[in-house]
């Protein structure tokens, strides 16, 4: 080939890099779709208030400001002392005076500096701002990348962090996921990036903040990157060891508050079949506790067989098929099952999925580069609406509809297409 044709090959190559792509119909009818949920949720909150329904039926963000990062501004004025864990004091709603800390020690630890600064409120909306500014940047840039126009690009990630419920929920609760979704989801960047070894860190980190993403690390191993695991997991224990020994008076005294209070919640909300779980816990203990109703088996003793039956199914289901699946099948199953299994799992543990469906919609890209359709995909992506969807669209308690049992349902239906279809684009036909 002479000079002349190498030169209008090239600049055909700039031309076809610099042409922008429309966003995938994958993501095209999710956008849309989220929109109507959200639409939705102004539309039957006025209906249910017209009708004169109480308020918690009707307004999805009607709990007090601030009501979770608000039980522990007396509990950590205790800090360091054995009262931080046993000398608990309940006060009237709408807060508590001393509350116990019902995470685990590096939650404890990690909360002190929001409680110490003295506006735990100012101080956890700057965080929460800084973070999700930093996660829609992200975004953003990806798809710049991946060539959809600057305009799509920014309005996309924006509108959809605006009308997720979760993520308002978070915000509103102040809740202390939003340092574990900044861990799991960095960590999960760096996975994606083949940096298995700050992954590793940044999940067990994480998960000795709240025990589950621990099944992220299970991620490193159909890589055989049994290092980064092994890291994973010091990283987990020297953080746990840590935590315990700063909140002190001891060691000691720290593991056993810490166990007594961790676990007492957890036992409480276990054994409880109240409206409140039904609507606000899509964990998948629900559906084993209704049918433990049915069969008239007592609800105490249904943690033990769930938790059992569960591990048997995740490591069958994770060495039997997912091991050989592509990152994106075996990324959605490990944060569905994070996000369904755990036994207290409330709407604000719903911003997991937002790492996987990034992922989807990196498939859907490649998929529209190459002219082809992926099987599932399209289905698979549209169940994450009724996750980020307000609770009161999906809850009718006169139809028997709850919005926690339906997203329980949900979560295991992809846990379900993660092991069905393979979301894949080969390198040869994207290309």
């Amino acid at each position: 080939m002479n000079a002349t044709g190498v030169q209008e090959r090239h600049t055909e190559t700039t031309k076809a890099r610099r042409t922008t792509l429309r966003l995938p119909r994958e993501l095209r009818l999710l956008w849309m779709a989220t929109a109507l949920g959200f639409a939705l949720a102004f539309v039957v909150g006025w209906l249910k208030w017209h009708a004169g329904q109480v308020v918690y039926n009707w307004d999805p963000l009607s709990d007090p400001r601030f009501g979770d990062l608000l039980e522990y501004p007396g509990t950590y004025a205790l800090l360091h002392t054995r009262a931080f864990f046993f000398n608990v004091v309940a006060k009237p709603w709408p807060y508590p005076m001393y509350s116990p800390v019902a995470y685990p020690p590096l939650s404890a630890a990690l909360m002190a500096p929001i409680y110490l600064s003295g506006q735990p409120e100012l101080m956890f909306l700057l965080l929460a701002a800084a973070w999700i500014v930093t996660a829609i940047i992200w975004v953003r840039r990806w798809m710049i990348r991946a060539r959809i126009d600057v305009w799509t690009a920014t309005l996309f990630p924006v509108t959809m962090a605006a009308m997720s419920f979760p993520i308002a929920r978070l915000v509103h609760q102040g809740n202390i996921e939003l340092l574990v979704w900044m861990l799991t989801a960095t960590g999960t960047w760096a996975w994606a990036r083949k940096k298995d070894g700050l992954a590793a860190i940044l999940w067990g980190l994480a998960a000795a903040m709240k025990l589950f993403p621990l099944v992220l690390l299970a991620l490193l191993l159909p890589r055989k990157r049994w290092g980064a695991f092994l890291l994973g997991t010091m990283t987990f224990v020297v953080a746990t060891v840590w935590a315990l020994w700063w909140l002190g008076p001891t060691i000691a005294d720290a593991w056993h508050g810490s166990m007594v209070n961790v676990f007492g919640y957890q036992a409480t909300r276990v054994g409880e079949w109240s409206l409140r779980e039904l609507v606000a816990n899509h964990s998948t203990i629900d559906i084993a506790k209704l049918a433990a109703l049915i069969l008239g088996y007592p609800l105490k003793k249904v943690a033990l067989v769930y938790y059992g039956a569960g591990a048997v199914i995740f490591t069958a289901a994770f060495f039997g098929k997912l091991w050989r699946m592509p990152a994106a099948n075996q990324l959605l199953a490990v944060s569905a099952f994070m996000a369904m299994f755990p036994a207290i799992s409330y709407y604000h543990a719903l911003v997991h999925l937002y790492a996987p469906l990034v992922l989807l919609g990196w498939v859907a890209v490649r998929a529209q580069r190459a002219s082809i359709e992926v099987a599932g995909l399209r289905a698979t992506m549209l169940l994450f609406v009724p996750l980020f969807v307000a609770f009161t669209v999906l809850t009718y308690p006169t139809l028997f509809l709850f919005c926690g049992l339906l997203q329980a349902f949900v979560l295991g239906l992809l846990f379900l297409c993660a092991l069905q279809y393979r979301f894949e684009v080969p390198d040869s036909a994207a290309a």
